[in-house]
Parts: C-alpha cells; structure tokens; sequence
C-alpha cells in the first residue's frame, strides 16, 4: 500500500482469482454465505446495470473488475480462519510498516527530506506538510487513519505480552506520536478519522492509556505545543471554518477576502458544494442507475470525482445503488452503538469491533472523500472486512 497502487492491485486481483478458482474447487462457498457479500454482490449487481444503462461500455473495466474486493475480503477472512499464523504474520507486517512509516515521517520533517531524498511537502514558504513515502501525494493520514484499527487488532493480538512487559505504556505513547505526525500531513479528514478514533481508545480501551487522565493531559499538552510552533498547521486546519463560512479571517487592505476565500455559506467549501449540487442535478436527469461509475470526469469537465462518496453514489450509481450504500452505513450505525454500549471490560472481541465498525462509519461518513472507485482506497476501505468477518464468524 505505501508503494503506491500498482502493487497492491496486482496482489488483490490475484488472490481474488486464484480464491475464486479454490472456492470451487474445495466447496468453500459457505465463506460466501454472510451478510456482507449479500450486499455487495447487490451492490455490483446495481454497478453493472448502471454501466449498462449509460451507454459507456468502456466503463465495464470498473464495474465487471468490482468484484475483487469482494472476494478478497471474503480471501482473507478464510485466511485469518484457516492459515496458521496468518494473524501474527499480518500484524508484524502491519505494525512493522506503521513504525516504518512513524520513523521516515519524523525524519522528513526534521531533515526536510525522508530516508529516500523525498523532500517535505510546502504549500509556501512558512506552510508544508509531511508525507513520507508517498512523495508528492497526500496519503501518508488517510493511511494511517483508514489502518488505524488493524493496526489496534495487531497491538491487542500481543496483549498478554504487553502486559508482562509493561509495554501498554510506550505502545500508547507511539500512538499519541502517530496522531501528531497525522496533524504534521496537514489532511483535515484523516485528523478527523484519527481524532475520532483515538477518543474511541480513551473511552474503551482496558490495555492502552493507562492511566488514561495522564495520556490525555499529555496528548492536550503535545498538541498544543505542536499548534504553538507550527501556527500554520492550526490555521490549515481552521481553514475548514474559512471554506465553510462558518467564521471569516478577515480582509486585505485591497478589500478581498485574506486566503482568497469565497464569500458565503458553503457546504465544506464552494467547490465541494458546486460538485454536490452537480452530482444531484445529474442524479435528477439519471435517477435509477446514475451516469455510470466513474463516469463523473467525461461528463462534467470541472471536475474528477464530487469529493464525496455519498453524492459520488448517487450521482454516477443511481438511487438503487444509493439506497444500499445509505443502507449500509444505517446498519453499521446501529451494530455499532449497540456493540459501544453494551461494551463489557476484557471483551476483546467487542472491543476490536467498535474500532473497526467504527472506521467503516467514518470511511462511509458525508464529508470530503476520494474518489469511491479508485483502486487504492478501495483496498483500504475493503481489507478491514476480512478482519470483521473474522471476529463475528458465528
């Protein structure tokens, strides 16, 4: 995944061939018999269709090539049940590369440049932002938030080691130094996700931030000290305040907005709320089965993708797939609060739950997103789904 999207990919399409192959030849078709490929099989169904029905038959390389991160999800669910080993394989992979990562972030933004020469990231002079082995790209927070909770299933894995070593305090303190480094990428969602989950392991948690009034004291302290010497890091993140019209910095000696803002309530910014009401004006003109899947950038030159799954749904797949996608994040809603607030103290299972339930809330959340067919976040948004159907087997 930090090599970029080539890799991953091929990896992806390969296992989900070869699974695919296996599944019938060794009858694993019960690993199929869950409510998730139900719904996602509807899912592709309705994708297919949508592709039909705009006419753009070049666009079936996406919808027909969907299905593997279906059957790669269902892959590694049989993976994690049957391989010997495979859990702690992942985890050390997993945890190896978020202290990789942890390591070469800090390091850029020390030296100005990672292990690899990539230099740090400036929007101008006195603003940057770190970025690691994602080079020029913007990822190095939205991998890290969208891993995060593997990342918490791969530290739990090792709990009764922690404990007899005491090392639930220094794990703790790694991830307070991962929050920061997510505040030095500069990405406003990935800080939220981050954010989010990160409270989620104050409030539940039974092994790390103990004592938990401490490591928020320090984590409140580091921050601020982060936001006194690197003001414009906090003014970036303000800056959602100034897109949104929600509060207003003010005006130059010419008499134009400072930041060169636009003027008004938007929707997360003018441009997100002009690629929102495009996407329903196109939903209205296309209402049962959309424009087509990622047909968004042949049909409205301004823009790629609407910055939103939601209206990027709704827009390109039509109401039916909308439906299933609304769907969808309701019941991850409900099977969240209902596992949030029946949490019991050493129920582990539960607890790995929350975390991950809770990232697929946040990846499905209405706010500024990638592009929902790209084949980079959607390994990402996918390959928690074998560790879900993992832990709620029975």
């Amino acid at each position: 995944m930090v090599t970029g999207p080539f890799l991953p990919d091929l990896i992806v399409v390969i296992c989900s061939l070869l699974f695919l192959f296996d599944s019938f030849r060794l009858k694993l078709l019960k690993y199929y018999n869950n409510n998730f490929f139900k719904i996602f099989i509807s899912f592709f169904i309705i994708l297919n269709l949508s592709t039909i029905f705009s006419e753009n038959f070049a666009l079936f390389k996406y919808s027909i090539g969907y299905i593997r991160y279906g059957l790669f999800s269902i892959f590694l669910f049989y993976v994690l049940k049957n391989i010997e080993h495979s859990k702690l394989y992942l985890s050390y992979s997993i945890i190896f590369t978020f202290v990789l990562l942890l390591f070469d972030g800090y390091f850029q933004f020390i030296f100005n440049k990672n292990i690899f020469l990539f230099e740090l990231q400036k929007y101008h002079e006195y603003s940057f932002y770190v970025t690691s082995f994602f080079n020029d790209e913007k990822k190095l927070g939205s991998f890290f938030a969208k891993m995060f909770p593997l990342f918490l299933f791969s530290i739990i894995l090792f709990r009764d080691n922690l404990k007899k070593k005491n090392l639930e305090k220094i794990v703790s303190f790694v991830i307070l130094l991962i929050f920061l480094l997510v505040i030095l990428t500069t990405e406003r969602v990935s800080i939220f996700m981050f954010t989010v989950l990160i409270l989620l392991v104050f409030l539940k948690s039974n092994l790390l931030f103990k004592p938990k009034i401490l490591f928020f004291s320090i984590a409140v302290l580091l921050t601020a000290v982060l936001f006194y010497y690197q003001p414009e890091i906090l003014n970036k993140i303000k800056s959602v305040l100034y897109s949104t019209g929600l509060a207003h910095p003010g005006y130059s000696t010419e008499g134009k907005i400072l930041g060169e803002y636009d003027e008004g309530k938007f929707i997360f910014s003018k441009y997100h709320h002009l690629q929102i009401i495009t996407s329903i004006n196109l939903f209205l003109e296309n209402s049962l089965f959309g424009i087509g899947p990622k047909n968004f950038k042949n049909v409205v030159l301004t823009g790629w993708h609407p910055h939103n799954y939601s209206f990027q749904i709704l827009a390109e797949i039509g109401i039916f797939g909308f439906i299933i996608f609304v769907s969808t994040f309701f019941l991850l809603i409900f099977k969240f609060l209902k596992r949030f607030f029946n949490f019991k103290n050493n129920d582990i299972n539960n607890e790995l739950n929350v975390y991950i339930i809770a990232g697929f809330l946040l990846n499905l959340f209405p706010i500024p997103s990638g592009d929902f067919f790209n084949n980079w976040v959607n390994i990402l948004i996918y390959f928690p789904v074998g560790y879900y159907l993992y832990l709620n087997e029975k």
